[in-house]
Parts: C-alpha cells; structure tokens; sequence
C-alpha cells in the first residue's frame, strides 16, 4: 500500500463488494452446475456412434444421445439411466444436452457381456450393445475416444475455484482485520 490508512468505513466497504463478488461468482457456478429436472413430456434416446474391435474379443464403444428437448434436463443414474452389466454403471452422462450429441462417453463390454445383453437404457429407450454394434460402423482408426465420464469436469473445476477464491478472500479479510487491530493499538 502507500502507507495511508484506510478508515474502518472504507474497509467495511470493501469487505462488502469482495463478499457480494464472491457470492456472485457461487451463483454464477450452482446456475452453471444444475440444469433443468426432467419433466414427463420430453425424450432422450441413446445412439452408438461407433465400435472398435479390441484384440481381447471385447469392443469399445463410443455412446452418444439425441435429446428432443429445447434445454438441458437430468436423469440421474438409476431405473430411467441405467447402464448393465453394473460394472460399467456410473459412465453414463445424467445431464442432456438439446440436440444429438456424439462421442458422450466410451464402454469397454466384453465379448461375455455382449451375449448377456449389455445395454443402456434410457428414458424408456433400450440402447442393446450387441444389436447395435452389428450395425454400426466400426470407428475409424482417427477417432479419439472420449474418456470414460459424464462430462461434470467443467462444472466441478468451477465450483473448485470458488471454494479455493472464498478461502482466499477469507484469509484476507482475516489479514486485514488484524492489521487494522494493530493500526488501533499503535495509536
């Protein structure tokens, strides 16, 4: 600083703005984070973009969706957004996007599971791994495979840094209110 004191008014003040800053950015982050709820009058079908031939008799498959909706909506995993065998539970998106989307996550079934009937059922559709590998494309050796997820990375960074910028701002306001406790005593 340069050396001027800064009266407790000012300081409040300040403290006032870092917090409604901060409150904002948390606002910014849980609006970002949380889409709609899913409603009755909406589907989301899933599509298998493509499969690649593993050496191990298993197939890789690269799982997509086409949501006939206008917004975003979220199907948790469970009865309407279940992936079986179970192994391969908790791959799968719970946010859809509007619109078809490609590539959302890859699953590696093996030949076994293939016979039993691996699938993804979803919102009422039956995504059957072995049915729809038949007649899908194999992949081709340019694709790159989307890693195993369900796309919350972005969200989750953000409300990282927010917590990180509260313990920040936290520490400061600590700071300076131990410094204007000083700046009292010394007077």
């Amino acid at each position: 600083m340069d050396g001027r004191k800064r009266s407790s008014r000012a300081r409040r003040a300040g403290a006032r703005v870092t917090r409604a800053a901060l409150v904002a950015v948390i606002a910014a982050v849980g609006l970002l984070a949380a889409p709609g709820t899913a409603s009755a009058n909406w589907k989301v079908q899933p599509i298998l973009d493509c499969h690649v031939e593993n050496q191990d008799g298993s197939r890789t498959l690269v799982v997509g969706y086409t949501s006939y909706t206008r917004d975003g909506w979220r199907i948790q995993h469970g009865k309407k957004n279940g992936l079986f065998p179970s192994r391969l539970q908790g791959v799968q998106p719970t946010v859809f996007e509007s619109g078809t989307v490609h590539g959302a996550f890859t699953v590696r079934v093996t030949a076994a599971e293939l016979g039993a009937g691996a699938r993804w059922e979803l919102d009422g559709y039956v995504l059957d791994f072995a049915a729809a590998s038949g007649t899908s494309p194999a992949c081709p050796s340019s694709t790159e495979l989307p890693e195993e997820g369900n796309g919350t990375g972005p969200a989750i960074g953000l409300v990282a840094a927010g917590m990180v910028g509260a313990v920040l701002v936290h520490r400061a306001n600590r700071r300076a209110r131990a410094l204007a406790g000083a700046g009292r005593s010394d007077a």
